[in-house]
């Protein structure tokens, strides 16, 4: 059970962050004119908020990522895994 709530709130949370992209990528439209750049902040912004996106989808996964600081115990991790 409390897998399932872990992946309804990180879904949540992804939808959360596609809302405020697309809300950002309109920004940057409407404040877009000549001789300004303040919808360059805004780009940045954007750009910003896509690569955690993009980071956030290959990562969330428990079986996609294992980060342990350890040399040792990353040692025993791969090698059970590949026996």
């Amino acid at each position: 059970p409390g897998d399932n709530n872990r992946s309804i709130t990180m879904n949540i949370r992804q939808k959360l962050q596609a809302i405020l992209l697309i809300l950002l990528i309109l920004f940057t439209f409407a404040t877009y004119r000549e001789g300004n750049t303040v919808w360059l902040q805004w780009l940045s912004v954007a750009c910003i908020l896509s690569f955690m996106m993009v980071f956030d989808y290959s990562f969330t996964n428990e079986s996609s990522f294992m980060f342990d600081p350890d040399a040792d115990n990353w040692r025993r991790k791969t090698e059970a895994l590949n026996a």
